[in-house]
């Protein structure tokens, strides 16, 4: 007789849920208290409390959208699984953007700088780490190159477009694309992004796919697609419900310490990106190179294929002007980035000196954002 104790599947599910918890009663809380943890008027000292304990739930959840991801994408393999991944990921960092904005807690730039600090996080700061990562342990990393040259072409194209032309034409004021220009980016993006997406899991599938890689055996102990689907779906929406509070908090602390605005951004980018990153320095360290570029190249790409045009017809919907053209300064970080990028990913194999080069233009990045 088997007297082996087996775990319920309601306790399981407790278990390893937890982190709905926190995310939950802080929804609640925020929800039904005015959207506020101490009072309408809290001090500088207790916004930091209330940032501070947002931000780690939200770290809570995003790291359970994570293990959900993970499970999928086990279950169906590469390259659709890590692709649910980057774009379970990236659906957070472009809801909570269009929250700020339905809340007014967001200026015109918020999107754009999001945007960049995203492109400049995962082209150089997580790329870079996995390479050295790769580079280090491996001497040397291959890739798809076809899969990465079909990467670059349509990040170069639509980042180009959408960051840059805005504010070469003179159409609109500043950085704003006027409105011929905004029907024109919704509508390149999702044909361009929607392409790409078909091309990824269809026809050129193998593209994105080691070339020695073989087929990977499902584990049975990993959840179903759909029950981690679901899951997946719950802390989205979750996270998103607390998106508008932690951008509050981010706005009014950055104004009180006089801080670049532009680093409410880059705070928001990598709360976001923070599991995509470890689950890419993870496949980097154990050789599979193609995972890494997947994830890393491919956030890029997915945060101006979706954001765009859902930043932009929110701004329809929502009267919220929209900047989305970058500064002189940073257009130059944006050219140097997508040119480092294509030397690197040019010939299919990476060394750890391509790491350290893309590192050093993200802490340019950082030299720039502080040097004002």
């Amino acid at each position: 007789m088997d007297r082996t104790h087996s775990v319920p599947p309601t306790r399981s599910i407790f278990r390893n849920e937890w982190p709905l918890i926190p995310l939950v009663l802080l929804g609640a809380l925020f929800l039904f208290g005015g959207g506020a943890l101490f009072g309408d008027h809290p001090s500088n000292a207790l916004l930091m409390v209330q940032f501070c304990v947002v931000l780690c739930a939200i770290l809570c959840g995003v790291f359970a959208v994570l293990r959900h991801a993970d499970a999928i994408s086990h279950r169906l393999g590469d390259p659709l699984g890590t692709l649910i991944l980057t774009l379970a990921v990236i659906s957070i960092e472009v809801a909570l953007v269009v929250a700020m904005m339905a809340g007014g807690a967001a200026d015109s730039t918020a999107a754009r700088d999001t945007m960049f600090a995203v492109v400049m996080i995962t082209m150089n700061l997580m790329l870079g780490l996995c390479l050295i990562s790769g580079g280090a342990r491996f001497g040397q990393s291959s890739h798809n190159l076809h899969g990465a040259s079909s990467f670059l072409g349509v990040l170069v194209l639509l980042g180009t477009l959408s960051l840059v032309f805005p504010r070469l034409t003179t159409s609109a004021p500043g950085g704003q694309p006027s409105s011929l220009q905004a029907w024109f980016l919704i509508g390149v993006s999702c044909v361009c992004y929607g392409v790409f997406l078909l091309l990824h899991t269809g026809q050129m599938r193998g593209w994105f796919q080691d070339q020695d890689s073989t087929a990977m055996a499902v584990d049975h102990a990993v959840p179903t697609v759909g029950r981690s689907s679901v899951f997946l779906v719950i802390y989205i929406l979750l996270i998103v419900c607390l998106a508008e509070t932690m951008a509050h908090s981010v706005e009014t602390l950055l104004t009180a310490s006089g801080l670049p605005r532009a680093l409410g951004g880059l705070l928001i980018a990598l709360i976001v990106l923070a599991p995509e990153g470890l689950s890419g320095y993870r496949a980097a360290s154990l050789g599979q190179m193609q995972r890494a570029v997947n994830l890393c190249v491919g956030s890029a790409l997915s945060t101006i294929g979706l954001t765009v045009p859902m930043v932009l017809v929110a701004s329809f919907f929502l009267g919220h002007p929209v900047d989305l053209g970058l500064e002189s300064t940073e257009i130059m970080l944006l050219a140097l980035t997508f040119l480092l990028a294509g030397n690197t990913l040019s010939t299919g194999r990476t060394s750890w000196l391509h790491g350290v080069l893309h590192v050093s233009l993200f802490i340019a990045f950082l030299v720039l954002m502080f040097d004002v």
